[in-house]
């Protein structure tokens, strides 16, 4: 139950309609959606995927608080006369609606709900039955969408955040969609039990979030996230909010920083349990040692690189030809190296890099574009807005064998 209470702190996601939003909640937290300014303290205690009403707060301007609602019901009560043939007489001189801005927006104040602020737009508006049905239709559902009055608040997942991040701006995640994000996870064979090594440099923490989502918490695997800044990015892994455990086992490391700590051999020697148990460390050997936090990740990692590990997944900016001929070296064979970029050519000179070698085969460059259509009666046609995707290289590891 607690896990489903919303709590300061949390991560949520603010969601009217189609439109959805991350936020994290703290003491009179507030959410912009578009012009409106939401209130949302009211929230807290709540458990996920409530319904709340938008309410105008007395003597504000599109300042709202909300008050829960135990059932959504929406009716659409707007009365459509009659429709046009065509548009071609319709000019939009900005004098069709009758009601003035002032009047529009004291409607609102009174709180009427969307449905009856559309009915008397449609009343007010000189062109609305010179329309044809489909101009009357999309009309509608315009307004009902800037005039509705509901929001959701939902628990953030792989889904929801893959969705979010994709509509908002598809850079903040390297371009990668839900379809990307589903077949990187299946090609590097994510499984509770694996040790993973992902470079990641720009997803918001997306793919990371996702590898360390399919590993779960009461596992014995582990995810060496290598990026390279400072600091990773981490958006989608704070959103999840994992238990400490799970948390633990994602190990954040600068790409250069640990490979000169592994080429160094400057590691010392502990086995896997011990690392696995939480650092547990007397007070004692942590004030001897004193080092920084970093250092102890990157000797983490270090561990598991040399046992090798069961996936390599690279979603890179760069060109991913010199990062991918580094990390080869620690993937075990009989394993998928999984490349993921926005455009072609960057893994078209990785596909020629990995065909000159021996030890790779079953070597493929895919674009598997996923093509959105809407569906409505007496017409089906693909979304008008659609991005194409990106390209993942997948090549798998031959196990060496000694005589």
């Amino acid at each position: 139950m607690e896990e489903n209470t919303i709590k300061v702190g949390n991560y949520v996601i603010i969601q009217r309609q189609n439109y959805t939003k991350l936020q994290k909640m703290k003491e009179n937290c507030t959410v912009t959606l578009g012009k409106d300014v939401i209130d949302i303290d009211a929230v807290l205690g709540h458990r996920y995927d409530e319904t709340f009403r938008m309410v105008l707060k007395s003597g504000t301007k599109r300042t709202y608080m909300l008050e829960e609602v135990s059932q959504l019901t929406l009716t659409n009560n707007t009365q459509v006369e009659e429709s046009g043939i065509d548009n071609r007489d319709i000019i939009d001189d900005g004098k069709s609606q009758t009601l003035s801005k002032s009047e529009i927006e004291n409607l609102r104040d009174r709180a009427l709900s969307s449905g009856d602020i559309v009915q008397k737009l449609v009343e007010n508006s000189r062109t609305f039955n010179s329309k044809t049905e489909y101009s009357q239709e999309k009309y509608l559902k315009k307004k009902e969408k800037k005039y509705f009055e509901y929001i959701q608040v939902r628990k953030p997942s792989i889904r929801l955040l893959a969705q979010m991040f994709y509509r908002q701006d598809p850079n903040k995640t390297l371009g990668i969609r839900l379809d990307d994000l589903s077949q990187l996870l299946t090609y590097a064979n994510v499984h509770s039990d694996g040790h993973y090594l992902l470079y990641d440099s720009g997803t918001s923490g997306l793919v990371a979030a996702s590898i360390l989502n399919s590993i779960g918490h009461d596992t014995r695997g582990h995810l060496v996230h290598m990026h390279p800044g400072n600091e990773c990015q981490k958006s989608a892994l704070q959103a999840m909010h994992f238990p400490d455990e799970q948390q633990r086992r994602c190990i954040n490391v600068n790409l250069y920083s640990v490979l000169r700590c592994y080429h160094q051999n400057d590691i010392p020697e502990l086995t896997t349990e011990t690392d696995t148990a939480k650092r547990k460390q007397t007070e004692e050997d942590t004030q001897q040692r004193k080092k920084p936090t970093w250092q102890y990740e990157n000797e983490r990692a270090c561990r598991i690189l040399r046992e090798q590990v069961d996936g390599l997944i690279i979603v890179a900016k760069e060109h991913p030809v010199n990062v991918t001929k580094e990390l080869i070296a620690f993937l075990k064979g009989d394993r998928c190296v999984v490349v993921f970029s926005l455009v072609r050519e960057p893994l078209q000179d990785l596909y020629f890099h990995l065909k000159e070698r021996t030890d790779f085969v079953s070597i493929n460059l895919s674009s598997n574009f996923m093509r959105s259509y809407q569906v409505l009666p007496e017409r089906t046609h693909p979304e008008v807005s659609m991005n194409f995707g990106g390209y993942i290289l997948t090549a798998y590891k031959l196990i060496k064998l000694t005589c």
